[in-house]
């Protein structure tokens, strides 16, 4: 878990801090540094191929590796790749190439979350779940160390291009993982040649970087069909377009609460439901936890919005107060991921020795106040490194500690039997809503300024904490099951600690 994380967490910084922090030299409008945070939907969407890496083998390298270790050797070497691509482009010449490759990158290295995320809840228990996503969130944090401190250092000396290249060089060698890593859920294939298997892997990626790179020239079949996308949505009435846009984020909660009613349980009762991808993952869950699915939901969506909202905006706040790369790099990389990694053990031993639920409660708490700092640090004068230190460190220490206990608790709702694509499900839910609302981010930030854009993220986790106290008081989590059988508790045929919502059955 830990190299793993490390492989994982490379990319996502080159999308988002490192490219809103080059697109703001070269001179790009705050107000589009935030719509490109949606290059992100990736990691919002990654459930709907989810159920591929559950159900379909890479060439080679699934049989040599076994289907988890192939899939995130193919993984990692697609993110290297469109890295290297993205090494080719410049935001202040062409940025719809720079979406592009961005889009590339986050899709590859979503990929790689869905892969390392089933693989951490095939192998561990949900009573190690929180110390081993704080493992992992230390590697992860290895990986942003690299991207983020890394990345602006050789930035500062060789140019942005040189960053995308150096550190795609990097996720190469964090390929080996998989060859080594032990995966216990499955067992590999001996009687694969792994010299074969390597050529007819390797040979498959390649054929797609082909198609993808001729789909990126002028006149491609990529281009084209962005073109149409985007055709097609500016014909669309404004409030048609607003109106399926609310549709689609509030399609989680009529779903579960379609499967909450009668002629929901009726289908839940027939077993045919769990064989339909994506449909059938949710219909597992409201099994399971009955009416509390609403307000599951309703945590993933709502948890970490207060962060991602903000995060966008850290970036360009550093360079329009005057603060060089190189101190941005220092304190925001190997300073501010460092007490991020303590923060993400303290959130894992909080959890093993105070419970789930007061954990999220507290976590909760300090990604409010950590929010507020930034408020204070938008409205100084003179911009010391140590105003860098107090604040980047209060937010990572909340983050780091949010994030490892908020990680655990979609890993305990994951049911073994789908847990790639139902992980999958649960935190694309929380990235496709964090990223709908941080798309405005720049936009409110013109508006109102950086101090009050965030205190207005602070306010954004307000209705988290309330859902963690109500978690926590009602017992919900400790009566889950990590099998894929309930149990008695906060499910579907025994009233909860307290009975505070009803079950499937209207008990």
């Amino acid at each position: 878990m830990l190299f793993l994380g490390a492989s994982a967490g490379l990319p996502i910084m080159l999308v988002y801090q490192v490219l809103s922090i080059w697109m703001r030299e070269a001179d790009v409008s705050r107000s589009t540094i935030g719509f490109f945070v949606w290059v992100g939907f990736a990691y919002s969407l990654k459930f709907l191929w989810a159920p591929l890496v559950d159900r379909v083998r890479i060439p080679g390298f699934s049989h040599w590796l076994g289907n988890r270790r192939g899939w995130t050797l193919f993984a990692i070497l697609g993110t290297a790749m469109a890295m290297w691509g993205m090494s080719f482009q410049d935001p202040a010449v062409d940025l719809s190439t720079i979406a592009v490759c961005a889009v590339l990158i986050a899709f590859a290295s979503a990929t790689l979350d869905i892969c390392v995320d089933a693989w951490r809840v095939d192998n561990a228990s949900n009573a190690d779940q929180a110390m081993v996503s704080a493992i992992y969130q230390l590697g992860y944090r290895f990986g942003m160390i690299a991207a983020v401190t890394g990345g602006l250092f050789i930035a500062d000396l060789g140019g942005f291009q040189m960053t995308y290249l150096v550190l795609g060089g990097l996720a190469v060698l964090g390929g080996s993982t998989p060859l080594w890593a032990p995966d216990l859920s499955i067992t590999r294939e001996q009687d694969v040649n792994p010299v074969v298997a390597l050529i007819l892997g390797l040979g498959t990626l390649a054929v797609i970087a082909v198609l993808l790179w001729l789909g990126l020239m002028d006149g491609g079949w990529l281009r084209t069909v962005i073109g149409w996308i985007g055709g097609a949505l500016s014909m669309l009435p404004k409030r048609l377009a607003g109106g399926l846009f609310i549709l689609v984020l509030a399609s989680p909660f009529l779903i579960a609460l379609w499967f909450v009613s009668r002629r929901g349980r009726a289908q839940l009762q027939t077993g045919t439901v769990y064989a339909v991808p994506i449909l059938g993952d949710f219909a597992d869950l409201v099994r399971r936890t009955g009416a509390w699915a609403l307000v599951v939901l309703a945590i993933i969506v709502t948890y970490r919005i207060s962060d991602t909202t903000m995060g966008v905006m850290a970036g360009p706040l550093y360079i329009d107060l005057g603060y060089d790369k190189s101190v941005i790099g220092t304190v925001k990389g190997a300073f501010g991921i460092s007490v991020l990694i303590f923060g993400a053990f303290l959130g894992g031993l909080s959890a093993v020795r105070y419970g789930m639920g007061r954990s999220m409660v507290i976590g909760a708490v300090l990604t409010i106040l950590t929010n507020l700092a930034f408020a204070w640090l938008a409205q100084v004068e003179t911009p010391l490194a140590a105003y860098l230190f107090v604040t980047i460190g209060a937010d990572n220490i909340a983050a780091g500690f949010a994030g490892s206990i908020f990680i655990a608790f979609m890993s305990i709702l994951a049911n073994k039997a789908m847990s790639a694509t139902q992980y999958a499900l649960y935190s694309s839910l929380f990235a496709f809503f964090g990223k709908s609302l941080a798309g405005f981010s720049g936009v409110l930030a013109d508006s109102v300024g950086y101090q009050s854009f965030f205190v207005i993220t602070a306010v954004f986790g307000i209705p988290a904490l309330i859902l963690s106290i109500w978690i926590w008081l009602s017992g919900f989590i400790d009566g889950i099951d990590e099998s894929s059988t309930p149990k008695a508790g906060p499910f579907v045929d025994t009233p909860m600690r307290p009975s505070l919502l009803p079950s499937v059955d209207g008990s």
